[in-house]
């Protein structure tokens, strides 16, 4: 999941007592619901603003949007690697200070 300024993002959970019938509002790219208006029009906003980035490949000033595709990119980059050189890489990321898969795609 994308990161919201820098730290991992968790959206609001489901209302306990929501009724089927109810009338809400759906953000479709955090897929949370929202009663209020006004709180899901903050969300859209955040949403669409320039404060996310990549887990992947630490790529920042994106919106949501544009964060879920370079993790969705960054994925099938890795998943076209050869499994022994995804294991290799993952460990060489994890032990030094490189934090971006970008430096080896």
């Amino acid at each position: 999941m994308p990161l919201l300024r820098k730290k991992p993002f968790v959206p609001i959970d489901l209302p306990p007592d929501l009724k089927a019938d109810e009338e809400v509002f759906l953000n479709v790219l955090t897929k949370e619901i929202f009663r209020d208006y006004e709180e899901y029009f903050r969300r859209s906003i955040l949403c669409n603003s320039l404060v996310w980035s990549c887990e992947y490949t630490g790529r920042s000033n994106l919106t949501l949007s544009e964060a879920l595709q370079s993790e969705a990119d960054a994925a099938e980059h890795l998943r076209k690697m050869p499994v022994v050189l995804q294991q290799a890489i993952c460990f060489i990321i994890h032990k030094n200070e490189i934090a971006s898969l970008t430096a080896f795609c």
